[in-house]
């Protein structure tokens, strides 16, 4: 389970440096910023979960027993994309990559979890 969470971690703490400068989230996620604030604040969220998930990684002993709440984490943040992409504020680029990358991050960190019960 430790490379799921750290490989999770490493995705999260990307996404909210992108996100911490709205100028480079733009460009990657192909969306215009809105709020520079209020997304470079979700950067610094994203960066906190990004290294509470990297810390979990280090001690899977210790921390393990917060799998189910990265993953509903991860899924939690794909429905919202998915939600956001039905009714138009996203794009399929905004959308379908992180959809993809969330649910796999989730299903990875539940089948390494299981195997460990």
């Amino acid at each position: 389970m430790g490379t799921a969470l750290r490989a999770g971690g490493i995705y999260v703490l990307l996404v909210g440096i992108l996100l911490l400068f709205p100028a480079w989230g733009a460009a990657v996620f192909g969306r215009p910023v809105m709020d520079a604030a209020t997304e470079s604040g979700w950067g610094a969220a994203l960066i906190s979960i990004g290294l509470i998930l990297i810390v979990a990684a280090t001690d899977v002993t210790k921390y393990g027993g917060l799998a189910w709440v990265f993953v509903v984490g991860f899924l939690l943040s794909a429905v919202d994309l998915i939600y956001f992409w039905i009714t138009g504020a996203y794009t399929a680029r905004t959308a379908l990559v992180p959809v993809v990358l969330n649910v796999a991050f989730a299903a990875w960190i539940w089948s390494k979890r299981s195997k460990m019960d």
